[in-house]
């Protein structure tokens, strides 16, 4: 595998002539993470759109490079830690991914389900701009450094756990009326996933509120926040708000909370989510007997796609990844692309 990192001070040049490719090879870099489900939120927070900085900022090189060589694909990464831009080979990028986004313990089918949607994001950003982030704003991706350092003693266990689910869905994407989708996914719901347009402003057929139980019992499943009327009137910037006048007011077909009173204002429950640093939109409010209002949530994400927890219960019921995937994605092909 090939690796290519380019400083932003630095320019490169790939030569392609007569079946041959010239480039200028580093250290190989195998790559892979692993990210509990607590950091577990799929990119394309905003508006479901690509977002990334100007392209040709920092010396970048072209997006994606066939290598005659190795008869694979190459694409450019921004690695964020660095600001550095970097050469992996594609299918080794979407181990990086799945092992950042996914626990290596989950059921192969889910870890397979994952991979799919991985490679499917990556390709539609790849058709709106020349390299991909490696944070949330678009996907987590790890090395293999990195994942030597969360891993330890079980890096090789892992990497080949997850190595085995991309190769065994290699070249697999999700499709609908013949476009790549934008497969969002995250880390637990509430019991229900979101409609795309009641969490963000796209509204994607594909991307149906469906039913997603089997893991209520999690120690994580529930958590509470609490704020004094104080911090709360700091955060909010309104010294109106008191323990009366705290309230949720609409819910959403899949359960987050899409109006809330906070003070003298109406929020959607996505922007209070945001606000107070909540694990989900799906919440309620009490006040306790120290008169601080309690947010207890249920899930964590943003509700919208694909539960990797529900992944992983569908998997560990018997569901195949094709089977979790149409589940999550509604209307959906599973086609291969070269």
């Amino acid at each position: 595998m090939k690796n290519i990192k380019i400083s932003k001070n630095t320019k490169f040049t790939l030569v392609i002539f007569g079946g041959f490719i010239l480039a200028l090879v580093l250290i190989p870099v195998i790559i892979n993470t692993a990210v509990t489900p607590d950091y577990s939120e799929s990119s394309a927070i905003g508006e479901l759109d690509v977002v990334g900085k100007d392209f040709y900022e920092n010396g970048a090189t072209s997006g994606m490079i066939w290598d005659d060589t190795t008869e694979s694909f190459y694409i450019t990464v921004h690695r964020n830690e660095t600001d550095e831009f970097q050469l992996i080979e594609f299918e080794r990028y979407i181990v990086g991914v799945v092992a950042a986004e996914m626990p290596a313990l989950f059921a192969r089918g889910a870890l397979q389900a994952q991979a799919i949607a991985a490679r499917t994001y990556a390709m539609r950003i790849f058709q709106h701009q020349d390299y991909i982030l490696d944070t949330v704003m678009h996907q987590v991706y790890l090395d293999n450094y990195q994942l030597q350092d969360r891993w330890g003693d079980e890096f090789e266990l892992h990497l080949a756990t997850i190595m085995e689910a991309v190769n065994s869905t290699r070249g697999l994407v999700l499709m609908y009326d013949g476009e790549l989708i934008t497969p969002l996914f995250f880390a637990m719901s509430n019991g229900a996933t979101e409609n795309s347009e009641d969490v963000f402003v796209a509204d994607r057929p594909y991307l149906r509120s469906v039913l997603s139980p089997g893991y209520e019992n999690l120690v994580n499943f529930t958590y509470e926040e609490s704020f004094s009327v104080g911090e709360l009137r700091y955060i909010f910037g309104d010294s109106t708000i008191t323990t009366e006048n705290v309230e949720v007011f609409e819910h959403s077909q899949g359960g987050n909370v899409t109006e809330v009173r906070i003070g003298e204002r109406l929020f959607a429950g996505r922007e209070v989510r945001e606000m107070l640093g909540l694990r989900s939109a799906a919440f309620t409010i009490s006040i306790d007997a120290d008169s601080r209002i309690i947010f207890t949530t249920q899930g964590h994400g943003h509700g919208v796609g694909m539960s990797q927890h529900g992944a992983n219960i569908m998997a560990q019921n018997g569901y195949s990844f094709e089977e979790i995937l149409r589940h999550f994605y509604q209307n959906v092909t599973i086609e291969r692309k070269n």
